[in-house]
């Protein structure tokens, strides 16, 4: 015999899984993106295009993390809550380009 939880405790379960899902896919996916910007720096100065391409590929990478991570959450795109974690991710990107360039 199965115990249905009550339609409020299903919920919050979900609310709980989808914020552990969206955790560990923010942090398995920024080393993706911290890679790129470490692997440009790492090229050297000799591979310059090299290094423009990984910077230029880190900027969609950032912009999908953020957009898994706003679906897996089922939060508005815009927002005030939302929008300061693109902002984060993007001042990575043009750190890194400062960084390297």
């Amino acid at each position: 015999m199965s115990q249905r939880l009550p339609d409020a405790s299903e919920e919050s379960l979900n609310i709980v899984r989808r914020r552990i899902m969206a955790i560990t896919w923010v942090v398995t996916s920024i080393h993706g993106l911290f890679g790129a910007i470490g692997a440009a720096y790492a090229l050297g100065d000799d591979r310059r295009s090299d290094q423009i391409i990984l910077l230029v590929v880190s900027v969609p990478l950032a912009m999908i993390i953020y957009g898994v991570t706003v679906v897996i959450l089922d939060k508005p795109p815009i927002s005030w809550r939302t929008t300061p974690w693109l902002v984060l991710l993007l001042s990575f990107c043009v750190a890194g380009f400062v960084w390297v360039l």
